[in-house]
């Protein structure tokens, strides 16, 4: 299936450039999109990284998102190959998909004590890292998450296009739970091609139960804070929210990776092996950047979240409560033995459905 969808793929392409000229003549919608990020402590170079290292009373603050261009040609060209695998295709979903993304765009952040100014990279995406003080945080910290978040806004110059976006505060102590999306709390069927496509492009998210209400359960519980850790493209993300807000899943920060319509890495985007890498690098982030806090990891068999998370535990063992692998039976797993098998058993486990995970995890 795979091989004949690239043959479609290259069809794109080429259709795609004879229609260039004339997609020039037209003016289409702009739109910024702006994608949960997470704020911590900042600690000096010099701190050595260890539980009694004292933090100062800044944060650093990441502010990430999209800001592109509806492209209706790309849109109704991509509509068209789907539907000869998917079926009803998702509008809204193939606009965001298919978009361009504006590079070297300057960009105002504003909302917190002073407007800076940023600008997109090649690809449109908008990657700023700023401090704040203690004060200035929590003059501005509202409601949401265990740990609250503060908001801000980004437009572009004239202020014609303004958006609002969320960082969640993540500090150096308490309870983290890091989730990863597709397969794990939402169905998604990563191991099939033709199933990828359908969930992702048609129909409405659906849910693995009892995820939601067990992770409702763990924010008040632990007053745990959420991190959703996904090799689903950030284009999703305007459709991935409505998903979590309605299956009412606990707010967080969500980190995603951008794909690129005409990237030849397309087939492998969802695959295994593409976004080891990326997902490691995050986790490394999270256990860095704290010096006590301690974390639940959640993900499933059909990717390398094991092995990605069997590595993390190998070099932050004392910090992981519990590591969860969401399987298709409640069985043990030879290769889920095989890759836990330098981590204590009563570490880990499967899980089905949230039904099946713990109520109290320690």
């Amino acid at each position: 299936m795979w091989k004949s969808f690239h043959i479609w793929i290259y069809l794109f392409i080429l259709v795609e450039k004879c229609l260039l000229t004339s997609q020039l003549l037209q003016s289409n919608r702009q739109e910024l999109m702006l994608v949960p990020s997470v704020a911590f402590r900042h600690h000096s170079e010099s701190m050595e990284l260890t539980a009694l290292a004292h933090p100062t009373d800044d944060w650093i603050l990441y502010a990430q998102g999209w800001f592109l261009e509806v492209n209706p040609i790309r849109a109704r060209l991509a509509t068209t190959i789907l539907l000869t695998t998917v079926g009803d295709v998702d509008q809204d979903r193939i606009a965001y998909f298919t978009g361009s993304g504006k590079k070297h765009r300057a960009l105002c952040i504003d909302g917190l004590k002073n407007e800076m100014c940023t600008y997109t990279d090649s690809h449109g995406l908008i990657e700023k890292q700023f401090k704040l003080s203690n004060d200035d945080i929590q003059l501005f910290r509202v409601p949401g998450g265990s740990g609250g978040k503060v908001e801000y806004s980004v437009s572009t110059v004239d202020k014609n296009i303004q958006k609002k976006g969320e960082i969640f505060l993540c500090d150096d102590n308490g309870i983290s739970v890091i989730s990863d999306i597709d397969d794990t709390i939402k169905i998604t069927g990563v191991t099939s091609a033709r199933a990828v496509l359908r969930n992702t492009f048609s129909g409405q998210y659906k849910a693995v139960p009892g995820m939601a209400e067990r992770y409702r359960h763990y924010e008040s519980t632990y007053n745990a804070t959420f991190h959703y850790l996904t090799a689903s493209p950030d284009q999703l993300y305007p459709f991935l929210r409505e998903f979590f807000e309605r299956e009412q899943f606990p707010l967080g920060s969500y980190h995603m990776r951008h794909f690129t319509w005409l990237d030849s890495n397309f087939f492998h985007f969802f695959s295994s092996k593409s976004f080891i890498r990326q997902k490691t690098n995050i986790l490394h982030m999270f256990f860095q950047q704290t010096r006590s806090r301690q974390f639940i990891l959640l993900g499933d068999i059909f990717q390398k979240d094991p092995e990605i998370y069997a590595n993390i535990y190998e070099k932050y063992s004392d910090r992981i409560l519990k590591i969860f692998i969401r399987v298709p039976k409640k069985r043990v797993v030879d290769r889920l033995e095989q890759v836990f098998q330098h981590i204590p058993k009563d570490k880990w486990d499967t899980f089905v459905n949230g039904h099946d995970l713990p109520e109290n995890i320690f």
